[in-house]
């Protein structure tokens, strides 16, 4: 081997010690360092959520109070995810009615939130969307994955599980009241708007779609779920689409 080659690969290995080196230091500072830190990094909207810190960065907890809803996040991150130039945690959020976790990942224009499991309460739900109402039933949410890249959705997956019950909701700013059978919401977000498919959970039939593209929500409503709507006397097929809607996510 020539002195050229040895030099150059000593100078590799040189550097690799140095990355890791740098890569423990890093991590021993996270370790130490107080939660609280993070309060100074969070969006200007996002600080008057948090009530309180306990732990570390590296694993932690905050209390939380949104509206009328208070709970606790928990985080531990995840060392894998600093050796890809990101940053990686697993969470866990708590309300008194409900339970979600889960891991979430952020790097380089991208972000994602992976197996989602656990349950939703329909009455924290209605506090979180007040143009809706639900009935006081839990939501399951089972393996959600949801990936954003740029301005698209890809490869979002999972579904939510509801036992059904009396709700109402607003279409072109009409309230309309539905007594619905045991539903499935399904998303699919393999490259562009993320798509999401409401179902019967017996029978698979197809009762609405609903698309975010953006900011905006689209919802394309079948004959089949508006035959659950009082007062409700269209006449067309169980898989017509039979309303069509497009309003702002932040007007639910």
């Amino acid at each position: 081997m020539s002195r050229k080659a040895i030099k150059e690969e000593q100078e590799s290995r040189a550097y690799n010690w140095a990355l890791l080196a740098t890569l423990i230091l890093l991590c021993s500072l996270v370790v130490q360092t107080p939660a609280r830190v993070m309060a100074h990094f969070l969006p200007a909207q996002v600080k008057p959520m948090i009530v309180a810190w306990g732990g570390t960065i590296w694993s932690g907890q905050a209390g939380w109070q949104y509206r009328s809803l208070q709970g606790q996040f928990r985080w531990s991150l995840d060392p894998l995810a600093l050796v890809r130039l990101g940053l990686g945690l697993k969470w866990e959020l708590l309300s008194p009615g409900s339970r979600l976790s889960g891991k979430a990942m952020a790097a380089s224009g991208r972000w994602e939130l992976k197996g989602l499991q656990g349950e939703l309460a329909g009455k924290e739900i209605r506090a979180l969307v007040q143009s809706w109402e639900f009935p006081a039933v839990q939501v399951t949410v089972k393996d959600v994955t949801l990936q954003h890249k740029g301005q698209a959705w890809q490869g979002s997956t999972g579904r939510l599980e509801w036992p059904g019950g009396d709700m109402s909701y607003q279409v072109n700013g009409q309230k309309q009241a539905l007594a619905l059978p045991p539903v499935v919401l399904s998303l699919d977000g393999k490259s562009g708007p993320l798509e999401m498919t409401l179902t019967e959970s017996g029978s698979g039939a197809g009762l609405a779609t609903f698309m975010i593209n953006g900011d905006m929500l689209e919802a394309r409503l079948r004959q089949r779920l508006l035959m659950h709507a009082a007062g409700y006397h269209g006449v067309a097929e169980p898989d017509a689409v039979v309303v069509t809607s497009s309003q702002p996510l932040s007007s639910l």
